[in-house]
């Protein structure tokens, strides 16, 4: 397994973990198709924490570390069936930024 297929695989755990998410990283499918698939569950739970416990989602995204200037922008900037796809990809920036980051200093790059 390549560096950074660890690196996405450990943000996938930790974003799942956040939003509680059951995800198989296992299975015959590509790395760029559980990505997709992966980003799909993401949006599918913020759709329904944008509908039912959006004090939940700003929680989730405060602990995850999304810049609430980005945030903001995505809520002002987009449709509201874009809202949730653009925090998702927020969400997927931010914990391969900080993946990365832990890879470099554990590797001594």
């Amino acid at each position: 397994m390549s560096r950074d297929t660890s690196i996405q695989q450990d943000s996938r755990r930790v974003i799942a973990t956040q939003f509680g998410l059951e995800f198989d990283e296992e299975g015959p499918q590509s790395i760029e198709d559980r990505e997709h698939a992966f980003r799909a569950l993401l949006i599918e739970r913020i759709v329904a924490l944008l509908t039912h416990d959006m004090e939940r989602l700003m929680n989730i995204l405060y602990r995850v570390d999304v810049s609430e200037e980005l945030a903001a922008q995505a809520f002002r900037d987009n449709a509201p069936e874009h809202i949730a796809p653009a925090l998702a990809d927020l969400i997927i920036a931010r914990q391969l930024a900080k993946a990365e980051t832990r890879a470099r200093y554990r590797d001594g790059i």
